[in-house]
């Protein structure tokens, strides 16, 4: 089987839904790029795969008759973003694009059910595959870096900014452990003026304006991002409730695991659904301060949470599984 993965290199979506699964799948010929030039192309492909957009979207008819092969498109996200999301107004006139792409793939793949059900009326073809890491390989591997604080640790980008606002007051209460810990927030972007601004203000939401010890992190690309999550101790996981937010994957616990880190989360969906997740639920604003607290106050379970997190998500979301559904997928797809 020969699959042609297109995919943006800064891209996460790509990374983890084109990248990860196609460098770990078995008796597949893969190559991921962003550009396929026609020497490429001319090589001959079973499977175009991509997440969301590629470069080859202008003329899909087009596309299948010259390679003859088949198109898998990947959506980690609902495209019908909140009017409040930052990416709001930029991303309507892609959605018209994103629609046809559906229409056009042979099948659509998607990490959660409810996700699925919008995408089958506008293509019935759709499979969910959900997240799932290479743990031990790779970035994934359990490397920490030591630190004499107990590290509360977060990452993201700009578009959480109001997920963060979260702990804004339930984080003022850790003054009373600030001997004891350390605020650590990764993904820190300052390349430009308005990110700058934004990832300020995120900063002091998260370090009670600084008055804790705090490290931020800077971005890093999706091929070596979890570096970030080597100085991580406790994990927090905040999410709005609504029906976008419970359209994405349960990502985060996946990364937190891969390096033994507990979570703290919110219990809203996608997170809620894994109600087997050994991890703190977060019900009430309370429940921030207490979870924390439990775990600087019994700095051992930290440790045996770290571990029960990396368990399940091993049993639960290896990518060795999840590649077993999704080349039988595959090859179906070929064959039919």
């Amino acid at each position: 089987m020969k699959i042609l993965g297109l995919g943006y290199q800064p891209s996460g979506c790509a990374w983890h839904r084109v990248t990860i699964p196609l460098g770990f799948m078995n008796d597949v010929k893969g190559i991921v790029t962003d550009e396929p030039i026609p020497e490429l192309l001319a090589e001959g492909w079973d499977i175009v795969f991509y997440n969301r957009f590629c470069t080859l979207e202008k003329d899909w008819a087009k596309v299948k008759e010259m390679l003859n092969c088949k198109v898998v498109m990947d959506i980690d996200d609902d495209w019908d973003l909140p009017p409040d999301h930052i990416m709001y107004n930029e991303f309507q006139q892609l959605i018209p694009i994103l629609i046809n792409n559906m229409k056009c793939a042979d099948l659509v793949t998607c990490t959660n059910e409810r996700l699925a059900n919008k995408v089958r009326p506008i293509n019935p073809n759709v499979l969910v595959l959900p997240n799932a890491l290479p743990y031990g390989n790779h970035q994934y591997q359990l490397d920490k870096v030591e630190d004499e604080r107990i590290r509360i640790f977060w990452s993201g980008s700009i578009s959480h900014e109001k997920d963060l606002e979260i702990l804004k007051f339930p984080i003022r209460k850790v003054n009373m452990h600030k001997d004891k810990i350390k605020m650590v927030i990764g993904g820190y972007n300052d390349s430009d003026e308005n990110s700058k601004m934004i990832w300020d203000r995120m900063v002091n939401s998260y370090t009670f304006n600084k008055s804790l010890p705090y490290m931020k992190l800077s971005y890093l690309m999706p091929n070596n991002y979890m570096q970030l999550y080597e100085y991580g101790d406790i994990g927090l996981v905040p999410l709005e409730k609504s029906d976008w937010h419970g359209s994405k994957s349960n990502l985060k616990l996946l990364e937190l695991a891969s390096k033994k880190i507990p979570a703290i989360v919110s219990k809203v969906e996608p997170y809620s659904l894994d109600t087997d997740a050994p991890v703190l639920w977060v019900e009430s604003q309370k429940d921030w301060f207490k979870h924390i607290n439990f775990f600087i106050n019994n700095p051992e379970q930290i440790k045996i949470y770290g571990e029960k997190i990396y368990q399940w998500a091993v049993e639960k979301y290896n990518i060795k599984d999840v590649n077993e559904i999704r080349r039988k997928a595959f090859a179906d797809l070929i064959n039919a």
